[in-house]
């Protein structure tokens, strides 16, 4: 009677789709949330070089600036919060720009993403 059972339900596929979903759920919401993750790291690193590159372009056109103006410029020319820190430094004939973005994954344990970014502005002499 028990291997009468057992080869019905061995027969039986209702709860193959369940078992199935089961396994493959957890792989699939994983591989989505690694692409969201993957394309906020790749929209931080955008934005680091934007705003790098405009903060270089404004220290050409002000040239007497401040690297604390520098600083301000570049951290207004975006809306990350505190993922990107920026700082400048500035010599008599360039400034130096730096933007640090740091990423730690939600899901995965990692250790922190950071992607640092240089600009080097030669400045217009007088």
């Amino acid at each position: 009677m028990n291997l009468n059972r057992l080869k019905y339900y061995l027969k039986d596929g209702m709860g193959n789709t369940a078992i199935e979903s089961a396994i493959v759920l957890p792989l699939f919401l994983l591989f989505i949330l690694g692409i969201l993750q993957l394309g906020y790291i790749m929209w931080g690193y955008i934005s680091l070089e934007y705003a790098l590159s405009y903060t270089a372009r404004y220290a050409f056109v002000h040239p007497t600036s401040t690297s604390s103006q520098l600083k301000n410029y570049a951290a207004s020319t975006i809306d990350l919060g505190s993922a990107i820190t920026f700082s400048a430094s500035i010599s008599s004939v360039s400034a130096d720009i730096t933007g640090t973005f740091s990423f730690t994954p939600f899901y995965l344990p990692m250790n922190p993403i950071t992607i640092t970014a240089n600009v080097h502005q030669v400045l217009p002499t007088s």
